[in-house]
């Protein structure tokens, strides 16, 4: 069951709660998926969550709980985890448009791993080097990487050489997050 508590919780200027699974991560995963939520997003066992988008989980399905009894039905289902994962960061952002042979520039000269560079590069080469990306985000930490990518329709990429692909809607645009490594 796919369970959210009150966002309570101040954080950049906002309130936030949590969205979380007492059945299992591949469910949280697909509905977190289905509201738009990106996987770079996950914290190890929840989601964050803002007042509109716990009110669209609500909506979708999702059971409103206190934070207590989201935690004690978390630790019930053994799904709580407690480790803290590292941070993401920021390695590259930008809201201008760009052609996928700019972003895999981008991509060879901002992403540290070279192994990483080549497997987002030969995907991003699947496609016409043409297409056009309205929004541009990478992100890095230590054995990972993720592309988040905002079309206006998705091309249709190889992702063989990608370990995870998380495709999502945000206001009328398509967006596809690419992460090798590690989630």
């Amino acid at each position: 069951m796919i369970l959210a508590d009150k966002p309570l919780w101040p954080w950049r200027g906002q309130l936030w709660g949590h969205l979380v699974s007492d059945t299992s991560l591949e469910e949280l995963h697909e509905f977190a998926r289905q509201l738009g939520k990106r996987r770079i997003g996950f914290q190890g066992d929840h989601y964050d969550l803002n007042p509109t988008e716990h009110a669209r989980a609500l909506e979708a399905g999702a059971v409103s709980v206190d934070s207590r009894e989201l935690v004690r039905r978390l630790r019930n289902a053994g799904l709580r985890d407690r480790s803290k994962k590292l941070n993401w960061n920021i390695s590259y952002r930008s809201d201008r448009r760009h052609t996928l042979a700019e972003v895999a520039e981008i991509v060879a000269v901002t992403i540290s791993d070279r192994s990483m560079v080549q497997r987002f590069n030969k995907t991003l080469a699947s496609v016409s080097p043409k297409i056009e990306v309205l929004e541009v985000l990478m992100v890095e930490r230590p054995s990972a990487a993720a592309l988040v990518l905002e079309f206006n329709e998705v091309p249709q990429l190889d992702l063989v050489l990608i370990d995870l692909s998380n495709p999502t809607q945000h206001h009328e645009r398509h967006v596809l997050e690419l992460i090798i490594g590690e989630p």
